[in-house]
């Protein structure tokens, strides 16, 4: 066998042994900047990650089965069959109905923040998901694919993920947040507006 032969197998070997695992997601691409918003309490800088996870699964599973999501919040991976309607919430929603509603290109705008940001806070993610006209969305229902929903669990003051992209923000700073929803909203598998589920009355999985 040639030298070149040779390196040519240990590489794709070696490729093999550091390639992850079937079915293990990972984030890269991960990109970090330090805008001159100012920071959203408890934080005391202002900070934007994006990353990238791409999807190793997206198998359906039933509706409020238990899925141990190896990111959060998750922006690919198995999910519910039924999706969480556009729109938005006052009460969180469980990943497995967003991720869905991701997989239709819907962008998910997920918040933390303190009693007296919040109401601010929701409505300019409000006033950013009411700028977009979707054609596909047909009239009458929703005009646009956001799920605008809060999550106190979340380790930033918001979140805006979309199906393999993520936005992770210690702050508001309109200009990257509209930069990632103009890059990757109704950028997924299954390109559809149509309506999902709103199970908020019963509390989702009550």
């Amino acid at each position: 066998m040639s030298r070149l032969a040779v390196l040519t197998s240990l590489a794709a070997l070696l490729a093999l042994a550091c390639a992850p695992e079937e079915g293990t997601p990972v984030r890269v691409d991960e990109e970090t900047i330090h805008p001159g918003a100012p920071p959203l309490a408890p934080f005391t800088e202002c900070s934007v990650t994006t990353a990238r996870e791409p999807a190793t699964s997206a198998a359906h599973e039933t509706a409020c089965t238990e899925i141990d999501y190896p990111f959060h919040p998750p922006a690919s991976g198995r999910h519910y069959s039924q999706w969480a309607d556009f729109g938005t919430y006052d009460a969180p929603v469980p990943w497995g109905f967003l991720v869905h509603s991701m997989e239709h290109g819907a962008i998910v705008l997920a918040y933390r923040c303190e009693p007296d940001e919040c109401d601010a806070l929701v409505a300019t993610l409000q006033e950013i998901a009411d700028s977009r006209v979707d054609p596909l969305c047909r009239a009458g229902d929703t005009p646009s694919r956001f799920v605008i929903v809060p999550d106190p669990t979340l380790d930033v003051a918001l979140a805006a993920v979309a199906w393999e992209h993520v936005y992770l923000a210690t702050c508001l700073d309109r200009e990257s947040l509209e930069a990632f929803v103009d890059a990757h909203y109704a950028q997924a598998p299954e390109d559809l507006c149509a309506s999902g589920v709103d199970r908020s009355a019963s509390g989702w999985c009550g």
